[in-house]
């Protein structure tokens, strides 16, 4: 087979390691079956020494691929609320409209992909114009501003947008990214891009396996982290801090397997400490807060892999039952 395999990034100069990481997992799993993936990386920041930085990444893999840097401008989102003072994550709401092909996997940079994105590509979506991994379900999450704006009573599984599977063409005619766009202008969006997804495609949109978004911060996920069972998983770091952030060589659970990656990567010599876009000192206090749990859960499963710890919350037994609450 000669058609290409789209992936799909969006990323600005903050995250440059994660983006690294990202298309160097994705590119290096490929099977060598003569397919070329093409990389599609939309932007309002990145450079052109940005752009020579990757491909060499990217020629580390030994794979073959493409890769295109599409710079947007920053217009379309004026208004909107910034995520920790980034615009960025509301790009994939206008990748079917400038991306040049009808299938395509989006991915957030902050993912380890264990797994041959052929898998995702070849879905069959049915009527869907999009598929997601269920994260949990509408009346559960704590976005508000989705279970609010629907009628009252209903419910229905609540999407991750962290991997995205999309048909082009379907969502398209139904006018996806302008009626998400509409939901973010008319009030409170608590997830941003995320709830308007989960609002715009209600019943809309294919359930995908959890493999294919693999959450990390999700205790009941922990058991594969201590018995090495994520290949075949594209790991999702969900929460912030993300490992190539200010001291989290020393505070980010999964660091270490992140790390594992970016030393196969032409950005091998980051250090979250050096003088680089992707530093930013936390100001907040959830961000504070987001360093606090990164910190527990990092001695939490360091823990639980050597078998120190064998009552964690949240964390199943190999029977599947859930363990007692001696660690919280």
């Amino acid at each position: 087979m000669s058609s290409a395999l789209h992936i799909v990034f969006s990323a600005d100069r903050r995250v440059l390691p994660g983006l690294h990481v990202a298309a160097y997992s994705v590119l290096s799993h490929r099977a060598r079956d003569g397919r070329v993936v093409r990389f599609h990386v939309l932007s309002e920041a990145l450079t052109h020494e940005d752009e020579v930085l990757l491909e060499g990444t990217l020629r580390a893999a030994g794979r073959p691929y493409e890769l295109g840097v599409q710079r947007l401008t920053p217009g379309t989102f004026n208004g909107f609320p910034s995520m920790q003072g980034s615009w960025a994550n509301y790009l994939r709401l206008l990748a079917p409209e400038v991306i040049n092909a009808n299938r395509f996997v989006y991915l957030d940079v902050d993912i380890l992909c264990n797994l041959d994105v052929a898998e995702l590509v070849a879905l069959d979506l049915a009527d869907c114009c999009a598929a997601f991994v269920p994260e949990t379900t509408i009346r559960a999450a704590p976005d508000r501003s989705v279970s609010g704006r629907l009628p009252a009573g209903v419910d229905g599984p609540y999407l991750n947008s962290g991997v995205m599977v999309a048909d082009k063409r379907l969502w398209l005619e139904r006018k996806v990214t302008q009626r998400c766009l509409q939901f973010l202008q008319s009030g409170p969006a608590d997830c941003l891009d995320q709830s308007a997804l989960n609002y715009v495609l209600w019943r809309g949109w294919k359930p995908l396996e959890h493999r294919f978004n693999f959450i990390t911060n999700r205790r009941s996920n922990w058991p594969a982290f201590k018995n090495n069972a994520l290949q075949g998983k594209i790991v999702h770091l969900l929460d912030n801090p993300k490992p190539w952030d200010l001291l989290c060589e020393f505070l980010h659970p999964q660091y270490y397997l992140w790390r594992s990656v970016l030393d196969k990567t032409a950005m091998q010599g980051f250090r979250s400490w050096h003088d680089t876009p992707s530093r930013k000192v936390p100001r907040t206090r959830k961000a504070w807060f987001g360093y606090k749990k990164a910190a527990k859960d990092r001695v939490l499963l360091a823990g639980y892999s050597r078998g120190w710890l064998n009552r964690i919350k949240g964390v199943p037994r190999q029977d599947g039952m859930m363990l007692g609450t001696t660690v919280l």
